[in-house]
């Protein structure tokens, strides 16, 4: 069966990052063949240079060694994280449920078929989302001014968006195949919002997505700075909010 006609699909959207991948992939490769579950794993890579391409084919055919159901999608233009991951999903036109997980390893391997696991268990109109929550069973280690700038914004989404979810920007999400391929017309954020503006998407068109707590540790090198993205990230907040407002999500 191809990867992208498997019942559960698991998108890793990268951007000159093949070094991470390399890392977190041999690791999340075992633990998906440990696992008899149909899933499809697409290594996405958003229009990085010629030569990180190059190695990230690389990194995927070393990968397909532990984990046949294995492959990627490598774009010319840049379309930033949500981008590579709706691309890569939109080619997935049976999908039962469609996932993704960062290339970090910041959620781990174990917590990222945890998240699978939940999904189904909610049925093909349900989804789990992951929830960086400190607790014993699920530790959170990140810098204090990380802690609050997430606290703030979590704060913020639910002011502004109205969404109750406690956390919309944790990298690891499943949510059903189905009510995405309904709403994707819909969804018109592609950078560090999008998250929210797809959790927020799913829960009005009646989507039964749950949280759970997975264990989560920043890792060096993150993309995202809260103090240089955060006009960007109010700005987007903000558009979510005016389509909102305009009954833009409803009637998908």
């Amino acid at each position: 069966m191809k990867v992208f006609d498997q019942s559960i699909v698991l998108v890793t959207p990268v951007w000159n990052d093949s070094s991470r991948l390399s890392r977190f992939g041999r690791d999340l490769a075992q633990t998906l063949a440990e696992f008899d579950l149909p899933v499809g794993w697409i290594v996405a890579d958003d229009g990085s240079s010629s030569e990180e391409k190059e190695k990230t084919r690389k990194v995927v055919e070393e990968l397909r060694m532990s984990f046949p159901q294995i492959d990627g999608m490598y774009f010319e233009e840049r379309t930033r994280k949500g981008g590579a991951i709706y691309r890569a999903w939109s080619a997935c036109k049976h999908a039962d449920w469609l996932a993704f997980v960062d290339a970090d390893g910041a959620v781990d391997a174990v917590s990222t078929l945890k998240l699978i696991r939940c999904a189904i268990d909610s049925g093909k109109n349900g989804g789990c989302v992951g929830i960086r929550r400190n607790a014993v069973d699920a530790p959170v280690r990140r810098a204090p001014g990380r802690a609050i700038t997430f606290y703030l914004f979590s704060a913020l989404v639910r002011l502004m968006v109205g969404i109750p979810f406690q956390d919309t920007q944790c990298g690891a999400k499943v949510v059903p195949g189905a009510a995405f391929r309904q709403l994707h017309p819909k969804l018109m954020e592609r950078g560090y919002i999008f998250d929210v503006e797809l959790l927020l998407a799913l829960h009005q068109f009646g989507s039964c997505i749950v949280e759970s707590p997975v264990p989560w540790r920043e890792m060096e090198g993150s993309k995202v700075s809260p103090f240089r993205d955060a006009w960007g990230m109010l700005a987007g907040l903000y558009r979510v909010r005016k389509r909102k407002k305009m009954g833009h999500y409803r009637n998908a």
